[in-house]
């Protein structure tokens, strides 16, 4: 089984070492992944949420002095409220996209990344992939010398990625970021919750799927009725399934994203989340 338990440091290869905060929930699953890559000049992943026992066993196990870059894949609240305390303990340099930050993200790069940039370490580098749709702002980063790929909340081990429409989410956007990462050659996803994905074609293609036939059936059950609300099309889809109320919301924001998809598409008509929708 993989080591999951929060702040104890996991080595996963001989470049890159994981640290799982003590986050879990229902969107975060066992917690946020911390990941620590290189072993003379460290670059983190994702420092997580602003809790002093993560922070502390993230530089017991790289050494604070080794600690050059804090880079994070997005702003959303699990992913980079850590990096405060993480920078005064170590002075590291903070990366990140330049723009589309959430409002209540109080992190300001030192260096705006994007699209085509390299992190160099001593020993590795890191290319900078923008990859949007689950938040207009998120990166990935591949990992050359593996061939890894840090994915954030792009594709995430045990469940589906979120694409919240009120928080930037794009599902067209998400399926073309999808398509792209498919066609990337990779070893392994580290992704920002859950373990290790040691198939990374199958899962990628298993999320493709997924968006696909959710898509479809979405549309049927417009075409179904004259007008149909989210909530509506949410009971049909999960009908049995007693989700818990976080995840009842979260699958009217996925419905409201696939059908906004739809829209661009020409196939149904609506606009907001509370509205009916109707076939075009």
């Amino acid at each position: 089984m993989p080591d999951l338990t929060p702040g104890v440091p996991s080595a996963l290869s001989p470049l890159v070492r994981r640290v799982v905060a003590p986050n879990p929930g229902p969107f975060t699953g066992p917690g946020t992944n911390t990941y620590l890559v290189g072993i003379d000049e460290v670059a983190v992943i994702d420092p997580g949420p602003d809790v002093k026992s993560h922070i502390d066993a993230i530089v017991g196990a790289s050494m604070r002095e080794r600690v050059r870059w804090v880079v994070l894949t997005h702003t959303h609240p699990d992913h980079w409220p850590g990096t405060a305390r993480l920078v005064k303990a170590t002075g590291a340099e903070v990366l990140a996209f330049g723009k589309h930050r959430d409002k209540d993200a109080d992190v300001v790069p030192d260096r705006v990344i994007g699209e085509g940039d390299t992190i160099e370490g001593s020993e590795w580098g890191l290319d900078v992939l923008h990859t949007p749709g689950h938040a207009p702002n998120h990166l990935c980063f591949l990992l050359e010398e593996e061939r890894v790929l840090f994915t954030g909340d792009t594709v995430l081990d045990g469940m589906y990625s979120v694409v919240n429409p009120a928080r930037g989410g794009d599902m067209a956007v998400y399926v073309q970021t999808l398509e792209r990462l498919r066609r990337l050659r990779l070893t392994r996803i580290c992704p920002g919750h859950g373990d290790a994905i040691e198939e990374p074609r199958a899962r990628i293609e298993d999320y493709l799927a997924h968006r696909k036939q959710r898509g479809q059936q979405i549309l049927r059950l417009v075409r179904k009725r004259d007008g149909v609300r989210i909530a509506e099309i949410v009971d049909a889809l999960y009908r049995g399934q007693d989700l818990p109320a976080p995840l009842v919301e979260a699958a009217g924001w996925q419905v409201h994203a696939h059908l906004l998809e739809l829209k661009a598409l020409g196939k149904v008509t609506g606009t907001t989340a509370k509205g009916a929708w109707k076939a075009a």
